[in-house]
């Protein structure tokens, strides 16, 4: 793969999204920090039982201390990584054990204890742009830093614990990134690299686009500060110049623009003659907005240095406060009825970003902002993501889908995983589909997931069909999550999954506490309606199941609360509630009347009183369920799309049938592109939302 050496280069820009900050205390010498490598890498992921991605490597022996600084990463995907690995041989499947860095700055370490086995990591994550991968005999440590001189301890690894590691003495050591979106390169900055000597780089694994490392010599180097003396209107922003580059002076600039905006604004700071600190002060920028921003050098003999990108918000004119009213939902569920509390943090500071065209780039922009945003839609239309997962990573977003005009937004060929805490989703469609993939693919999304670990997220009003694992699911060791009112339809049961049939609805996950899944609809999902995996406790209450093989699904050390809920054309024997959990089961019904499936199976124990059960909830009768659910269920229930019309009304009429790709049914919408300007008040936020949304629930 080619590598090219020169003495000075032009930084690549660093677009939404780019990670690092601040120059901090050196780790290496002036003379290294001035050294910048440059590796553009593609790649699926560093994971799993194979790796793609590119290397900058040489082979060593024994035990080793590598270190450098990460000062930017191209964010082409959520799970893009670069970092220090060691892995025993080239081949995509080796075992390997690698310090990493996403683009939210975080780093953690991950390996693989045995060539061809399943990648592993722990939950012990820290920020810093500095990363750390040392071993001592057979003891392997990962730290990473903010300075290059006070550590933060990662993951350690040692024979004979839980994650046992032994790499042999011999191994592969350097520098990797992955873009985590095949067909595309991502671009990742190091310097001060220390313990290691790369001399050779290439592509590991598929990676369908080549790879290069370019290393330079003389670069100059600024980093971008914070932002202080934030108002409505206006901010202080702060770089410095630390390395000339050999170069007798310096412009120094500062680039900002309003997320998710693509082109930047230039505000001067003046000309350096040394190294040192400057500042510009910005005048008229828009109350309650994200800003974009990067320190900018451009020295006298020609090279352009640019600081990694950092983000502010400006406050609203008015008090901040929010107040928690505004109209209830149309529907008899309510999203504040489950155990999530949506977005306690929302008040009328909170910055509004506004997605103006259809396009995964702004999409993924906004919802990965550090901080808590409300993202509102000024566009309709389908947002293709690129058959790429868009994880939302950063806690306190609300998306709501109920600012787009007509005829809302719906997103294909992805999915959307939302491994934050405090976030709200509404009105939105994710229709994953096959993307004209074939079994060998292992293209297996599922439509949203909640992210394991994550607490107080609600998913309200919201369509997901035609994914290939399960539709809408919660993940593990979750807290206090509700889905409402949402269309939970027509997944794929025989695509590309590699385990074969998978035409699945929802699945909770093990250990997931205070689920409540309320005023939905499952429609021709074969199994998992839902499936409460083990040690889960969860409310199914006032749902309609309909098609479906498997029902209500609990494992053992489950207990559920599974109220009023209709369950009808099933198409086996199945009872209704079965598996081996604890469960207070209570007015349910089963249609049509000639079925004959048991309610309850036998490995159910049936308990006198509910085990759980928020405080808001109140119970329809359950011969209101299927016409209340039918006419509320899903995204922009008054302003619905051909294809869940499609799904509701062979609901209605006891008709449809299991697909295997959504070619079968009139394939991936096109919905027409209609803009409009959304203007969020300067106060009043929450029951300015909840009015919006009572907008598209309801024609009344």
């Amino acid at each position: 793969m080619p590598m090219t050496h020169d003495r000075r280069t032009f930084l690549r820009a660093i677009g939404a999204g780019g990670i690092g900050m601040t120059a901090g205390a050196l780790f290496s010498t002036s003379a290294a920090a001035a050294t910048i490598t440059t590796i553009r890498g593609g790649g699926a992921d560093i994971w799993n039982t194979e790796d793609a991605f590119h290397f900058y490597y040489e082979q060593v022996s024994g035990d080793f201390d590598v270190v450098v600084r990460n000062t930017y990463l191209e964010r082409t995907d959520d799970w893009a990584k670069v970092g220090i690995m060691a892995r025993e041989t080239l081949e995509p499947d080796a075992k390997n054990v690698m310090v990493r860095r996403n683009p939210d700055g975080e780093a953690s370490l991950q390996w693989r204890p045995e060539a061809g086995a399943d990648s592993d990591s722990n939950d012990l994550r820290a920020d810093g742009d500095w990363l750390r991968l040392v071993r001592e005999g057979d003891t392997i440590e990962s730290y990473t830093s903010s300075d290059g001189e006070d550590w933060t301890a990662l993951t350690v690894l040692e024979p004979g614990d839980d994650h046992d590691v032994v790499l042999s003495d011999q191994v592969y050591l350097g520098l990797a990134v992955t873009s985590h979106n095949p067909g595309t390169l991502t671009t990742a900055e190091f310097r001060n690299l220390s313990g290691v000597s790369p001399t050779e780089n290439r592509d590991i694994g598929d990676v369908e686009v080549a790879g290069s490392v370019s290393v330079a010599e003389g670069v100059p180097f600024v980093s971008t500060g914070e932002a202080t003396d934030v108002t409505a209107t206006s901010a202080t922003l702060r770089g410095e110049l630390t390395d000339l580059g050999g170069a007798d002076a310096a412009e120094c600039s500062i680039e900002y623009r309003e997320v998710p905006d693509e082109s930047w604004t230039t505000a001067s700071a003046g000309t350096l003659e040394e190294t040192g600190a400057f500042s510009v002060d910005l005048d008229g920028l828009t109350s309650r907005r994200y800003y974009e921003y990067r320190a900018v050098a451009e020295t006298s003999d020609g090279d352009v240095a640019t600081g990694s990108a950092d983000t502010f918000g400006t406050p609203s004119r008015s008090n901040g406060r929010s107040g928690r009213n505004g109209p209830d939902s149309a529907s008899n569920v309510d999203l504040a009825d489950g155990f999530a509390d949506p977005a306690p943090w929302l008040d009328d500071d909170t910055p509004v970003i506004k997605i103006t065209e259809p396009t995964r780039r702004q999409l993924a922009a906004a919802v990965g902002v550090d901080g808590p945003r409300l993202v509102v839609f000024e566009t309709s239309g389908v947002i293709s993501l690129g058959e790429q997962r868009l994880t939302v990573t950063n806690d306190q977003l609300y998306l709501a889908g109920q600012t787009a005009p007509s005829p809302g937004i719906t997103l294909v060929r992805g999915d959307l995983w939302i491994s934050a805490d405090d976030c709200v989703v509404q009105h939105l469609r994710v229709r994953p589909g096959d993307s004209n993939l074939t079994e060998e693919s292992d293209w297996e999304p599922d439509g949203i997931r909640t992210g394991d670990g994550t607490a107080n997220n609600v998913i309200d009003h919201c369509t997901t069909t035609w994914a290939v694992d399960e539709n809408l699911s919660v993940g593990y060791d979750t807290e206090n999550t509700t889905v409402s009112n949402c269309l939970i339809a027509e997944p794929l049961q025989d695509a590309t999954h590699s385990k074969g049939d998978h035409g699945y609805g929802s699945l909770i996950g093990d250990r997931a506490d205070n689920v409540a899944l309320a005023g939905n609809v499952w429609a021709h999902n074969y199994d998992r309606n839902p499936r409460l995996k083990q040690g889960t406790r969860t409310v199914v209450a006032n749902n309609l199941v309909s098609h479906y093989r498997d029902g209500c699904w609990m494992d053992p050390d489950t207990e559920a609360s599974i109220e009023g809920n209709v369950f009808r054309r099933p198409v086996s024997d199945q009872p209704n509630v079965f598996g081996d959990g604890d469960a207070f089961v209570d007015g349910n019904v089963l249609e049509p009347e000639d079925a004959d499936n048991p309610m309850v199976g036998d490995g159910i124990t049936r308990l006198d009183s509910r085990p759980l059960w928020p405080s808001g909830l109140e119970v329809l009768a359950a011969d209101e369920v299927a016409d209340h659910n039918l006419a509320n269920a899903g995204a922009r229930p008054a302003d619905r799309t051909a294809v869940d019309e499609r799904i509701l009304e062979q609901v209605r009429t006891g008709t449809g049938s299991y697909i295997d790709s959504q070619e079968e049914v009139g394939g991936y919408p096109d919905l027409e592109v209609i803009t409009h300007s959304v203007n969020v008040p300067q106060s009043g936020t929450n029951a300015w939302l909840r009015a919006r949304a009572r907008r598209v629930e309801t024609s009344d």
